[in-house]
Formats: structure tokens, C-alpha cells, sequence
């Protein structure tokens, strides 16, 4: 007895198997734009292999398909009518060198839709893997196009100016008001405010010898509202103090001595001094949906559900497939006593701004 059981012992093995049978799965992202003329979609795949997994992450063929084994497709239903169109694969090099992934170069597909694409429309995606069964699919709807969606900062006005600052005995900042009606389509609008700036590296802290400029846009977010559907006509409005405009540009700018700043573009033919462009970035229902998901956890429990739309046999696939788009109201001046405190502000004065506005005492001379 005691040698069967002393026998038994030494026969078992001591190897220890971690990875678990394995199926590739694959995960797909792509963000249909009608502001576009080439729409994309990437197409990748998960792994596991022995060995350390942060190696096989710099392998491309870890992650990506070969391109003969996928046949990309993508169509369009409006009112009864259809459009296909069979993707075309390439490669880019846009893709950051410094992360845990290959790069900078990635595998993508591509289309370009003549006339562009129909936002009453909704599209199918639909991709056929080499050996494989079941085809990866999945539908999203589009964004409406609604002229005049953006009601203040209003559209259309040239020389319209924004008041971050009023400067007089006690300096205070007004509260801006960004205003907009909801779009068809749309559930999720991110606001964001573009500073436009140009620094000049001077090669003396006399400033007489420009090395070189580089024109710079720093971004200010002003935050994000979600509707409760996404049939549009609702009023929104964001309200954001106007201090933030000079505490964004403390927080991203370093101070240099060698280094002078110009707070926007020179339109000559209006005058005024481009400085700001407000921005929404739109997203549809399933877009939503994911940000929300995928936002950073702030709670106490740190799990959180996967949400796809992306769907491959009994398996599922990962990633999304959904439609963006952006409005905005470009080429916003600021007022005479914003660009003041700006330039002698505590906070920012040593940050070397000036204005491309030949007829203000704060010339870029």
C-alpha cells in the first residue's frame, strides 16, 4: 500500500500549465465620420502564447490578421436603396512608438464612399476571417447634419470677441456660456476650447535672434453632456468661469526666458486676432455607451462591465463600431482686457505673451 501511494506520488507531474486552451478572438474599431472622405477601420486580433506576453506585443502578427485571410465590407441601407463597398487594406505610420504595442506602423482598411456617406443611413460592417466559420458583423447608425447647431459662441460672426477678463479696480471672470441644441443621431457631446498659439525660441534673452517658431494648440476641455435619447432639438448649455482660460495656459506652458508667445492668428481682412475655436466632438448611442464604460473609475469598485457591438459567432468579438463627428465655431477673437491680464497676470505674465494685433499697445514688435 504504502508503495502504490509512494509510486503514485513520484508519477505525478510537477509542470504546471497556465495557458488555457485558446481560440483567437478578434476585435474591431471603427468610427464612421460623414465629415471624412476616407473612412477607416482597423481590424485586430487577441493572443496568447508561452513566453513573456510584453515581447509578443511587439510582434504585428501577434495582434494583426494577415491581410489575405480578411475580406472587409461595409454597407449602406437608406429608404430601401443599398451601397457596398469592399475595403482596401494598408498600412500606416501614425501609430505611437512608445507604448506597450509595435508601432508606429499598423495595419488598416479603408473606403472612400463617392458623395460621401448618408447620414439618414444606417451601415453593416461585415468581415470574413480565413478558416473560420462565422463572419465578424455589426451595424451602427449616423450623425444628422443640422446647420446652426451651435448658437453661442454664435456661428457666422467674424470679429466676435470672448470676455475672459474684466480688468478694472478688482479684476473678476465673467461666466462663459456655450449653448447648442442636440443633434439626430447624437447622445454624447464632449466640449472643447482650442488656444491657439505660436512660441518663438529666441537664441538670446534679448530677443533679437529668432532660432526658430512653432505654432502650438493647447486644449482646454469644457466638459461633456450626454442626452436622454438621441432623437435631438434639446437645448444644451455649458457654463465654464472665464479664469480657466489663463489657469489652462499656466497649467500646459512652462515659463522660459528664451521663449515668447503669440496668442493667436492675425486676420488682416477683419482685424482682430484669432485666438480660440470651440469644438464638439459628437458621438452616436454605441460611441456613448463606451466612453461611459471606459471612463476612468472613480468609485470604490473597480470593476466594470465590457460593452461590444462587435459580434463573431457564440465566441463575440471585442471593439465597436459607431459614428462620430464634430461641429464648431472657428476663429474667436478675445477682448483687449483678456489679452491685458494674460500678459501682466500673475499667474501668467511670465509666460511672454504678446498679440499679432499691429494697432494694440501689446504688439509682438
Amino acid at each position: 500500500m504504502v508503495g502504490s501511494l509512494l509510486f503514485m506520488m513520484s508519477s505525478c507531474s510537477t509542470d504546471i500549465v497556465l495557458n488555457a486552451p485558446y481560440k483567437k478572438s478578434p476585435v474591431v474599431f471603427g468610427l464612421l465620420d460623414a465629415q471624412q472622405d476616407t473612412q477607416w477601420v482597423r481590424v485586430n486580433r487577441t493572443w496568447l502564447g508561452d513566453g513573456n506576453q510584453f515581447d509578443a506585443a511587439m510582434l504585428a502578427d501577434s495582434s494583426e490578421y494577415p491581410a489575405e485571410d480578411l475580406t472587409v465590407e461595409i454597407t449602406e441601407r437608406v429608404g430601401g436603396q443599398i451601397r457596398e463597398w469592399s475595403l482596401i487594406d494598408t498600412v500606416i505610420g501614425n501609430k505611437l512608438e512608445d507604448g506597450i504595442f509595435f508601432g508606429p506602423h499598423q495595419q488598416m482598411w479603408y473606403f472612400i464612399p463617392e458623395g460621401g456617406l448618408n447620414t439618414d443611413a444606417e451601415y453593416d460592417l461585415k468581415i470574413a476571417i480565413e478558416g473560420e466559420e462565422d463572419d465578424v458583423t455589426a451595424t451602427t447608425n449616423m450623425i444628422a447634419e443640422q446647420i446652426g447647431n451651435i448658437s453661442q459662441p454664435p456661428p457666422g460672426v467674424t470679429n466676435f470677441k470672448i470676455g475672459f477678463a474684466s480688468v478694472g479696480f478688482q479684476t473678476t471672470f465673467p461666466d462663459i456660456t456655450f449653448k447648442w441644441s442636440s443633434t439626430a443621431g447624437a447622445s454624447r457631446y464632449d466640449a472643447t476650447m482650442l488656444i491657439h498659439v505660436t512660441e518663438r525660441i529666441w537664441n538670446d534673452e534679448a530677443h533679437t535672434d529668432l532660432l526658430t517658431e512653432e505654432e502650438r494648440i493647447i486644449e482646454w476641455p469644457i466638459g461633456t453632456l450626454t442626452t436622454q435619447d438621441d432623437e435631438g432639438g434639446d437645448i444644451l448649455q455649458k457654463e465654464v468661469s472665464g479664469e480657466r482660460f489663463f489657469t489652462t495656459l499656466a497649467s500646459q506652458l512652462e515659463p522660459d526666458p528664451f521663449v515668447t508667445r503669440v496668442l493667436g492668428v492675425w486676420d488682416d481682412e477683419v482685424q482682430i486676432a484669432r485666438v480660440v475655436d470651440f469644438v464638439l466632438t459628437i458621438a452616436n448611442d454605441e460611441l456613448s455607451t463606451y466612453l461611459e464604460i471606459n471612463s476612468p473609475v472613480t468609485g470604490v469598485i473597480q470593476e466594470r462591465p465590457e460593452y461590444t457591438n462587435i459580434n463573431w459567432g457564440s465566441e463575440g468579438g471585442l471593439g465597436l463600431f459607431a459614428a462620430r463627428s464634430t461641429q464648431g465655431v472657428y476663429g474667436i477673437g478675445c477682448t483687449t482686457a483678456s489679452l491685458a491680464y494674460l500678459i501682466e497676470g500673475a499667474d501668467t505674465y511670465e509666460l511672454n505673451f504678446c498679440t499679432p494685433n499691429p494697432f494694440s499697445d501689446f504688439y509682438c514688435d
